[in-house]
C-alpha cells in the first residue's frame, strides 16, 4: 500500500471529537499493526463533564483497504452496549437510544465495497443486544432483523451478510456477523429488494412466540427494517 493511500483516507481520525446525542463525544485510541493500513482502536464515550468512559464502548480492528489491489476498507471488532463512567454512572447505548446513531457514525468511515464485521458472541461483557443476535440466528432469522444486523444495516453495511459461526481449526474467537457495503446505487438496490423480501416472507411465517417469545423482539425489528428500507425504495436511495 503506498504512502499516498494512507494520506488520502482519514479514517479513524475522522471519527474523534463526533458527536452522540446532545451529551456525549467520541474519544478514539489507535495503535498501529504490521500492516501499515490496519490499526488497533477502541472507542471510548465522553459525557457533558468531559469525562472518559472507564470501558471502551467498541474495540477492533480498522483497516483502510487497499484500493490499488482492489481490497476495500473494513471494521472487525466488538461492541459494548453498556459503560461506565466514574461520576455518572453507567450509559446502556441501547437503553437509551444512542446504538443506531453510533453505529451510524461508525459506519462513516467504511467505503463502498467494504464491510463491517462484529462479534455476537463475548467472552466477557456480553448484553442483550448479543444473546438475542445469537438466538435469532440460531433459530435462522434473516440477519437484518436482529439486533446486530439491524445495526450494521443502520451503518450502511447491510446489502448482504456472511455469519461466521463455523470454527476455524480453534483459533477463531468469538462468533460474528459481517455485513457488507454496496459498491454502487445497482448494487445497493438489489441488496434492499432481497432484505425486504427475506424480511417480509419472516414476518408472514407464523412464528411460535409461545415456544420463543423473545421472537417478539425481533418481530418488532423485522417491521422497522421492512419500513426503512420502503421508505428508501420509495424515495428514490
Amino acid at each position: 500500500m503506498s504512502r499516498k493511500e494512507v494520506l488520502n483516507n482519514k479514517g479513524l481520525e475522522a471519527l474523534e471529537g463526533k458527536k452522540l446525542g446532545k451529551n456525549y463525544l467520541f474519544r478514539v485510541k489507535m495503535r498501529p499493526r504490521r500492516y501499515i493500513e490496519q490499526e488497533y482502536f477502541e472507542v471510548f464515550i465522553l459525557d457533558d463533564e468531559g469525562y472518559e468512559s472507564n470501558i471502551p464502548v467498541f474495540s477492533g480492528i480498522y483497516s483502510k483497504g487497499r484500493e490499488s489491489i482492489g481490497i476495500m476498507g473494513w471494521v472487525d471488532g466488538d461492541f459494548y452496549e453498556e459503560v461506565e463512567f466514574s461520576c455518572s454512572g453507567v450509559l446502556n447505548l441501547s437503553k437509551e437510544g444512542f446504538d443506531e446513531e453510533f453505529f451510524r457514525i461508525l459506519g462513516e468511515i467504511i467505503p463502498a465495497g467494504g464491510s463491517f464485521m462484529v462479534s455476537y458472541e463475548l467472552f466477557s461483557r456480553e448484553g442483550w443486544v448479543h444473546k438475542l443476535t445469537n438466538r435469532g440466528l440460531f433459530l435462522g432469522v434473516p440477519p437484518i432483523v436482529t439486533p446486530l444486523g439491524y445495526l450494521l444495516f443502520i451503518a450502511g453495511c447491510g446489502v448482504g451478510f456472511k455469519d461466521w459461526y463455523i470454527s476455524e481449526g480453534g483459533n477463531e474467537g468469538p462468533r460474528k456477523l459481517q455485513g457488507f457495503k454496496a459498491v454502487d446505487k445497482g448494487h445497493l438496490l438489489k441488496g434492499l429488494k432481497r432484505n425486504l423480501e427475506e424480511t417480509e416472507k419472516f414476518l408472514d411465517s407464523g412464528l411460535d412466540l409461545e415456544t420463543y417469545p423473545f421472537l417478539g423482539e425481533i418481530i418488532e425489528i423485522g417491521r422497522k427494517v421492512s419500513l426503512e428500507i420502503k421508505k428508501m425504495l420509495s424515495g428514490g436511495l
